[in-house]
């Protein structure tokens, strides 16, 4: 290789090395967008936990959420949240939920095990419209909100507790008209459900 050749390779590494220190945001955890924050929710049904045997809390779920820069790093425990199905029944705060403002958020959910349980399912909505209000109140925006593709249609079902209902993204003719919207995928990016605040139930 000529001299010339080996400076021109040379100046394009450098031009490239830059570039990928100068981007803002970076693609995190496999996502196929780029996130400021990533919030992720644990779910977990504990086992002979408040589990009396006429008590009628059990199953408790909790949810462990955690949060950290797009750019990568260690996350940040935030807070345990502690279910039975729907209703949170107690919360054990870590850290506060320091994000920037005008951020562009994702939420991630994921279950402990493999196999989720429907009481899971519904502790995992229930904590993604909590973090949802949360980012919205610091100024930021919850741009998607991925969860396993096994869980995707019951989580949407259980959304519904909080008026959240499917419905198609805006085209020209058919605008759509909600003050919150949440952009749920499934991890593998098969499938998607746009889900609108309607304020009253239906």
């Amino acid at each position: 290789m000529s001299k010339r050749r080996q400076l021109a390779a040379g100046f394009a590494a450098v031009i490239v090395c830059a570039a990928f220190l100068l981007l803002p945001r970076v693609l995190a955890e496999g996502l196929d967008r780029t996130y400021d924050w990533i919030i992720t929710i644990e779910t977990e049904k504990l086992k002979g936990f408040l589990d009396q045997k006429k008590s009628t809390l059990k199953p408790i779920i909790k949810a462990t959420i955690s949060y950290k820069p797009g750019t990568g790093g260690a996350p940040t425990k935030f807070e345990e949240l502690f279910y039975r199905n729907w209703i949170a029944l107690g919360m054990r705060r870590y850290k506060p939920l320091s994000l920037g403002n005008s951020d562009q958020v994702a939420i991630v959910v994921t279950h402990k095990h493999s196999q989720s349980t429907p009481e899971e399912t519904n502790a995992a909505a229930n904590a993604i419209v909590r973090l949802f209000v949360d980012a919205y109140l610091k100024g930021n925006a919850v741009t998607n909100v991925i969860v396993p593709d096994a869980s995707l249609g019951q989580i949407v079902q259980n959304l519904k507790q909080a008026n959240f209902y499917p419905g198609n993204d805006d085209t020209p003719d058919q605008p759509n008209f909600s003050s919150l919207v949440l952009h749920l995928e499934s991890t593998s990016g098969a499938n998607k459900q746009t889900m609108f605040y309607a304020g009253v139930t239906r």
